[in-house]
Formats: structure tokens, C-alpha cells, sequence
């Protein structure tokens, strides 16, 4: 697939400053206690919007525009009728150390007590939140908020195996898979491929730009959680 004019589709804004007074107003409604729902196999009930976080023209925007694309593609091809939104660019700084303990609760089996997402992830417009950070942490989809969003956390790129060549490409795809309620697998050569199993995102390393396929299971389920009559409620 040409998966760079797939991203080419999906219009990219920038935010603007009246978009961060309403989302200020929409944080200071969740700051109150959260509880969490579950992180895989639960479908959006709409379209989500987009928002990446990054400082200044970071290279991996476009591949968040990619996957975006090849989700959006591979959903099509099953002849579901959901769809990731458009995607908006916002240039501030990064919340890494909050990245970085947030994250740290969805990684291995934590149980159903996670805390709630701190008020500077959610302090963007936007269903499903992308950072684009530059601490080391592992890469991470958090759960739904009570108020129907999600946080996606993503690696620096001077942490390897991040600056491999193809690996970024594949572990922003790995966790918007996530974002939109896969779990993982065990078999290295497929995109979900993770923990408990031993496959890491260096398994993503190849010299041409390529995306991991999924297993048949995997489509099967975005089908049963996405299916041809979908529609947003």
C-alpha cells in the first residue's frame, strides 16, 4: 500500500488559543476522581478526533498521519464502517514526567485500579491524545476517561530501539491498535505482537518502511467491535 498518500487524506491542524480556553473549562470537570474502564476489546462509540502534542515540527507527525491511514485503510478493507478523525497538531511542551508515571500503570498486569489521567494530559482538545515525547518510558494506550478519552503515550526517539529505522513507524500504529481496543499477541512478526510475551518494538526494525500486518483473529475482532452498520451514538 501507498500508505504515504493515505496520510496525505487526513487534514492536519493547528490549534488555536480559543481551543485551549474550552478545553481548560472541560478539564476542570474531570479533575474530580476518575474510574477507568477497560483498556482492550471496548469499541468508541463515535469517530474519535485526533490530537498529536508535539515540540515544534516533530519527524514522527507524519507517522501518526500514516497510521491513522492505515487504520483507517485496513478497517475499510473489512468493510467496517468506523473511522479515526481528523487529526490536529498541537506545538507546546510536553508533560514527560506525568508521561512517564502515568504510563507506568499500563504496563504489565496492574489489575482494574489504575489511577486517573493527571489534568495536564487532558489539558488538549481532542478524544484521543498523542504524545510525541522525548523521556524514556515505555510506550503506552491508557484506558477510556470517564468522559470518553483516550491518552497515548510514545517513546523518545533517542531511547532505543526507537531510532531504528521503521520501529517508530510501527509502535505509534502498535498503540493507536490499542487506542482503538486491540490487545496483544505472541507472534513477533504481526504489529500487536507484546507483553507477556517476549517480542519488542526492535522486532519493528527493517530497512524499508513497512507496517507489520495483523493476525486474522485480530481483524475479526475490530469487525465484531466495528461492524459494516456501525454508527456513532
Amino acid at each position: 500500500m501507498n500508505s504515504i498518500s493515505e496520510a496525505q487524506k487526513f487534514r492536519r491542524q493547528r490549534a488555536t488559543p480559543a481551543m485551549f480556553g474550552l478545553a481548560a473549562l472541560a478539564v476542570a470537570l474531570v479533575i474530580t476522581p476518575q474510574v477507568t474502564h477497560a483498556q482492550w476489546f471496548v469499541p468508541w462509540t463515535h469517530s474519535p478526533s485526533i490530537t498529536v502534542v508535539a515540540n515544534g515540527e516533530d519527524p514522527r507527525i507524519p507517522l501518526v498521519e500514516e497510521a491513522t491511514a492505515f487504520w483507517n485503510k485496513t478497517l475499510d478493507g473489512l468493510g467496517s464502517a468506523f473511522r479515526l478523525g481528523s487529526i490536529t497538531v498541537v506545538d507546546r511542551q510536553v508533560p514527560e514526567q506525568d508521561l512517564q508515571q502515568f504510563g507506568s500503570w499500563f504496563v504489565g498486569p496492574q489489575g482494574p485500579n489504575r489511577p486517573s489521567a493527571p489534568a495536564s494530559l487532558l489539558a488538549v482538545p481532542g478524544d484521543l491524545i498523542i504524545y510525541l515525547a522525548h523521556s524514556d518510558f515505555v510506550s503506552f494506550a491508557g484506558w477510556f476517561t470517564p468522559d470518553g478519552r483516550r491518552v497515548v503515550g510514545i517513546r523518545g526517539t533517542a531511547y532505543s530501539p526507537m531510532g531504528l529505522s521503521n520501529v517508530a513507524r510501527n509502535v505509534i500504529a502498535h498503540e493507536i491498535g490499542h487506542a482503538i481496543g486491540l490487545g496483544h499477541n505472541a507472534d513477533p512478526k504481526l504489529l500487536m505482537c507484546g507483553r507477556p510475551a517476549p517480542c519488542r518494538p526492535g522486532e519493528f526494525r527493517s530497512h524499508e518502511p513497512r507496517m507489520f500486518p495483523l493476525a486474522e483473529e485480530e481483524n475479526r475482532r475490530l469487525l465484531d467491535m466495528y461492524p459494516s452498520n456501525w454508527r456513532p451514538r
